[in-house]
């Protein structure tokens, strides 16, 4: 989330795309596949493993939206979306701080 709220606010909802958001994107994916590869190795998980692991999960709706939401982490589109909305949030939060500030 930290890297997510550090680099938002780049992120704006014109459709044309700008040459930074490329590289904030494979960023992400890099820290995910490094959290992901940890995790794995801690819990002595290899990636064939977790292939399977992901392919049974088409059969719970549950465990599909998380493979779903971990396989959305190479989409730059589904990135470009999320990173959108938190700024979109980041900014509504300070408006509703300023405007509380100003009351006072």
């Amino acid at each position: 989330m930290s890297f997510i709220d550090e680099y938002c606010t780049v992120f704006d909802d014109e459709d044309e795309n700008k040459l930074e958001f490329t590289k904030i994107h494979m960023d992400f994916k890099k820290i995910v596949e490094d959290l992901l590869g940890e995790l794995m190795a801690e819990l002595g998980v290899t990636d064939e493993q977790f292939l399977a692991a992901c392919q049974k999960a088409e059969g719970n709706p549950i465990h599909k939206k998380i493979v779903d939401q971990i396989m959305a982490v190479e989409s730059f589109l589904a990135f470009k979306r999320l990173m959108v909305k938190r700024n979109q949030e980041l900014n509504k939060q300070a408006i509703e701080l300023f405007e509380k500030l100003q009351k006072k």
